[in-house]
């Protein structure tokens, strides 16, 4: 709100989402590539399909105050990221959406399963908005993989290396090269997670066990002859980098 020099909440629903689309349009316009959702630490990622109506009537009942009950706040929370895809469509901004375990008792395995967004992903409304799958569903990471069938799913492998050791990150990328080796970019999920691993420990683990484990899969792919030494070179590049500069159209480098 601050950004886009507010001092309240707009009075109306329509104002509110030209609100929230002018603030997109500023961050893109600020160097922003993709917008990010860390929806899987803090509620469930199935999404019901809610109309236009049913959240202009939430909004106008609780903008100026009150609590909404869980049931109102997940209808109103659903259209507005359905909402938030359609505009990462429009303004050609990837949405990257977290799909991995989490750290934490509070987090709900059960509940943030990858699959669930399925419907998500599947749904035709969105086929201009091009999805990231952040840390790849992990645990779930074989299954995920298949989500990137969708012309417009892509699969980013970081936390992956970071929660196994190289040698069963390496199966875990030696399916994604076998399967859809152009819809899979490199990730180290660099962050303090600790006293001990802090942002530089872990960008440098995940940068080296992710050499490590793509080495070991391609060596395998090579010699059980799936792909020859220069197709491996091919796959290693479109991983690490090639395919990512494709995704974000020339924002990165």
């Amino acid at each position: 709100m601050q950004q886009e020099n507010l001092a309240k909440l707009p009075p109306d629903f329509d104002s509110y989402l030209k609100f929230i689309s002018q603030t997109l349009e500023d961050n893109r316009n600020k160097g922003g590539i993709a917008m990010k959702f860390e929806v899987a630490y803090f509620r469930p990622t199935t999404f019901g399909d809610p109309t236009r109506d049913q959240a202009a009537d939430l909004y106008t009942r609780y903008v100026t105050g009150g609590i909404p009950s869980e049931k109102d706040y997940r209808t109103f929370q659903d259209f507005i990221f359905r909402y938030l895809v359609l505009e990462g469509g429009r303004l050609h901004l990837p949405v990257h959406i977290h799909t991995a375990v989490g750290i934490g008792d509070y987090f709900n395995l059960s509940q943030s399963n990858i699959m669930n967004l399925e419907s998500v992903l599947r749904d035709p409304r969105y086929h201009n908005t091009i999805f990231v799958m952040i840390h790849g569903g992990y645990p779930l990471d074989h299954e995920a993989i298949w989500l990137a069938a969708m012309k417009n799913v892509y699969m980013d492998s970081s936390f992956g290396e970071l929660a196994q050791y190289p040698s069963a990150f390496k199966n875990e990328l030696k399916l994604w090269l076998e399967t859809f080796p152009d819809k899979i970019t490199f990730g180290t999920d660099c962050f303090p997670y600790n006293e001990v691993l802090g942002a530089e420990e872990s960008y440098w683990l995940g940068a080296e066990s992710s050499r490590t484990a793509l080495t070991a899969a391609l060596a395998e792919m090579i010699s059980e002859s799936e792909v020859t030494e220069v197709r491996a070179l091919e796959l290693a590049h479109a991983y690490l980098h090639d395919t990512a500069v494709k995704l974000y159209e020339g924002r990165v480098h």
